[in-house]
């Protein structure tokens, strides 16, 4: 008794020790996370103090800025965003009133962007710049105060206001919507050469909604949290950083490369161009999938001579046809792929000057309508104006215009019925591909209606369910009992709509066994349905990433390489002349792994079907997946076969390196196919990124030739890369290589005794 005492008396002076030490090491932990925010804090102090000594910004205290905003009252709010709220205010009873930031504690812009804005505003002065007067940083606050802008941003007037009934004030004229454009020009031209001898500064984040209007309507560009400076004497042109800025206005060179130039904010006022042109915003997602950027649209619009369709009704009839040729040009010309050929801010400025001039020039507005055919059959022939045909299109496609915009709803309004006859029109018919028509009932007894177990995944706004049929008639079963297969449900909107018309029309017509099977189809709910078959294994994307270790080792190296075997030769099967089929979505999520462990690829809702009449592209809006992209198709619009031969070539590589398309690389968000180029360069290369999962699996030789084939799918030439069929083939072969690999090693090890 009295040892079982001493031992739990020592016992539970050990738990208490134990305690004391865990509590103490909680105590340093804690007492060192303060002194760092602490030392944190003054050190932004110590930035602020100097930087007040240095510039004329104000510094205010936090008490002043509750003053100034009757403590940030609600009436106040002018404006709001992620970064957080802009109230009106005034310093004082009678003072100038301003405008004040008050950043989010929690903001994605954070103490770096906060700083990075008084940084540059407090260097800077402009006549289109807008003028920051003061900060305050008191605690945890991080406020801005500018001064104020009683005219709003560009956005509010050209597109804003109409999407928020406000009809309050007439839509601006044309005169006043390119004087606008020339003072925002005039900001941004005096960031990239007229900050000084040494600096030069990009923007990245040139909007419609960063240029504010005076009330006089004077363009102010504004919004410097994400600008960054580069010297004005270095040798290279662009700054390597991650890629920001908002979307609809990205640099499409910028976000292949991620880097940054001067080119980029021209692309991005190009787009701001259009937006002044048709009075839409950049990305309307209410539009048709080809209409919703504005940059891809009016570039499709330009090229078709149809850009008078989209032209600002409020505004059509007042345009003088020089002036919008001129302003169509530079708007082009900004939106060019290859940034050498944008132009300047300074070429961009005089360019609407020169259409501002022609504007100005004539003495009563032409209507489009009276322009003559001939003259236009004229000035075609010139290559200076080789651009007017535009403005001859604008009266001849009213009518059209009224039925483009019927079209546009045309989808979203379809009943299940009117799409059922649909689709069966413009099919082979449902009947003569042995397609199942199944109702919405069926598909509640196959999913126990649609129960959260039979739920197997989501992929965009579409949901896959697990079903249960009889497997040699198709007809439903009961739960648990019969065929598995997948049932696609598409949501009722436009797009959805679409993507089931491409899906179902594409899939009917297919038949290989490394293409998805498609079962039938459910046209009388709400939102209708695909049943096709589900390849037990799942997709290829859940054993590379989201199944754990375990599973992820069971991918051997035969394994992947014979499911990259499947894969590459149902996409030459898609390519083939007698099919002509482009997926324009290839990616680990698309491709399907049945019972034996083939692989099929599925997801067909952006396919289209290929070029024709000898062309090698077909022109389409961009669509895919971020880091299976072409970056030829993103900086083209130009879709290829060799597009989905490069989407290949980044789910080889992810088969060979275990890493996903886009992944963080110190501290930056890189993609695969850039990150592994750079490597694989090297003589073997490979060795350094493969997947640890395949240690001593595979020899020097086999994945050095399938990194080759990687490397070559990914090139950014085009014409380097090898077709779907040479990819199909050399898989092949390397998967014999492998094989006979396997066999020596099998004969080499002793036999048992």
């Amino acid at each position: 008794m009295t040892q079982d005492l001493a031992f739990l008396y020592g016992y539970t002076n050990i738990t208490v020790n134990l305690a004391i030490i865990l509590i103490t090491i909680l105590n340093i932990v804690v007492y060192m996370l303060q002194k760092l925010q602490e030392a944190e804090v003054v050190e932004q102090n110590n930035w602020l103090q100097s930087l007040s000594t240095r510039q004329s910004c104000y510094r205010f205290s936090f008490n002043e800025m509750k003053r100034a905003t009757s403590n940030f009252h609600d009436e106040l709010v002018i404006g709001k965003g992620g970064f957080g709220n802009v109230y009106k205010g005034s310093l004082a009873p009678g003072a100038t009133v301003v405008a004040i930031k008050r950043l989010k504690s929690m903001s994605n812009q954070g103490s770096t962007e906060f700083r990075a804005e008084i940084e540059m505003l407090s260097k800077v002065r402009h006549s289109h710049l807008v003028s920051l007067i003061g900060y305050c940083d008191e605690g945890y606050e991080m406020i801005l105060v500018y001064e104020f802008m009683p005219g709003g941003t560009l956005a509010d007037h050209i597109h804003k206001r109409l999407r928020q009934d406000d009809t309050s004030s007439p839509p601006l004229s044309w005169v006043q919507r390119l004087k606008i454009c020339i003072g925002a020009a005039q900001g941004l031209d005096y960031l990239h050469t007229g900050t000084g001898i040494y600096q030069r500064i990009i923007h990245r984040d040139v909007k419609s909604t960063n240029i504010l209007l005076d009330d006089n309507f004077a363009a102010k560009v504004s919004d410097f949290g994400l600008s960054r400076t580069s010297p004005a004497n270095q040798a290279d042109t662009f700054v390597s950083t991650q890629v920001k800025g908002s979307f609809g206005y990205f640099d499409p060179d910028y976000f292949r490369t991620q880097r940054l130039t001067r080119k980029s904010d021209v692309y991005a006022f190009g787009v701001v161009l259009f937006e002044v042109l048709c009075g839409r915003p950049a990305v309307d997602k209410s539009l048709d999938e080809q209409q919703i950027a504005l940059a891809g649209w009016a570039q499709h619009c330009f090229r078709e001579k149809r850009l008078g369709e989209i032209i600002d009704p409020g505004i059509k009839a007042n345009v003088y046809p020089d002036s919008l040729d001129m302003f169509v040009k530079v708007a082009v010309q900004c939106l060019h792929t290859e940034p050498k050929q944008r132009p300047t801010m300074a070429q961009v400025v005089v360019g609407l000057e020169s259409a501002l001039a022609l504007q100005e020039k004539s003495t009563e507005y032409c209507s489009p309508e009276t322009i003559s055919d001939d003259k236009h059959e004229v000035d075609n022939e010139n290559s200076e104006n080789e651009m007017r045909g535009i403005s001859r299109g604008i009266s001849s496609s009213r009518h059209q215009q009224k039925w483009s915009s019927t079209f546009k709803r045309f989808f979203a309004l379809l009943t299940p019925a009117a799409l059922a006859r649909l689709v069966q029109r413009y099919s082979k018919s449902v009947k003569s591909s042995n397609m199942k028509m199944y109702t919405y009932n069926d598909l509640c007894i196959a999913t126990r209606k649609f129960h959260a177990d039979a739920e197997l995944w989501k992929d965009g706004n579409c949901t896959i369910y697990k079903g249960y049929f009889d497997e040699k008639t198709y007809a439903v079963a009961k739960w648990g009992t019969g065929l598995v297969t997948a049932i696609k449900m598409f949501k009722d909107s436009e797009a959805d709509i679409q993507g089931y018309l491409t899906e179902f029309l594409t899939l009917q017509k297919l038949c290989h066994p490394n293409i998805v099977k498609v079962i039938g189809l459910c046209l009388d709910n709400k939102e209708p349905f695909l049943v096709h078959e589900y390849p037990p294994h799942g997709r290829l994307h859940w054993h590379l990433f989201e199944t754990g270790d375990s599973d992820s080792e069971s991918l051997s190296w035969k394994l992947r390489i014979s499911i990259a075997h499947g894969a590459a030769k149902g996409l030459a099967y898609l390519h083939s002349p007698e099919v002509n089929v482009i997926h324009c979505d290839v990616r680990t999520s698309n491709i399907l792994i049945d019972s034996k462990y083939n692989s099929k690829l599925s997801g067909f809702c952006c396919s289209t079907n290929g070029p024709e009449d000898e062309r090698s592209h077909v022109t389409t809006f961009v669509r895919g997946t971020d880091g299976y992209l072409d970056p030829a198709y993103v900086n083209t619009g130009h879709l290829t076969m060799k597009s989905d031969v490069f989407s290949f070539g980044v789910v080889l590589l992810e088969l060979l390196t275990g890493r996903r398309p886009v992944f963080e690389f110190e501290t930056e968000n890189t993609s695969l196919a850039y990150w592994a180029q750079s490597r694989l360069s090297k003589e073997h290369g490979i060795l350094d990124i493969m997947d640890a999962h395949l240690e001593g699996q595979y020899t020097v030789g086999a994945a050095s030739t399938a990194s080759s084939l990687a490397l070559r799918c990914t090139s950014v030439d085009t014409k380097s890369r090898p077709d779907a069929k040479q990819v199909a083939e050399e898989l092949e072969q390397l998967l014999s290589l492998i094989n006979l690999e396997v066999n020596e090693n099998d004969l080499s090890k002793p036999t048992a005794r």
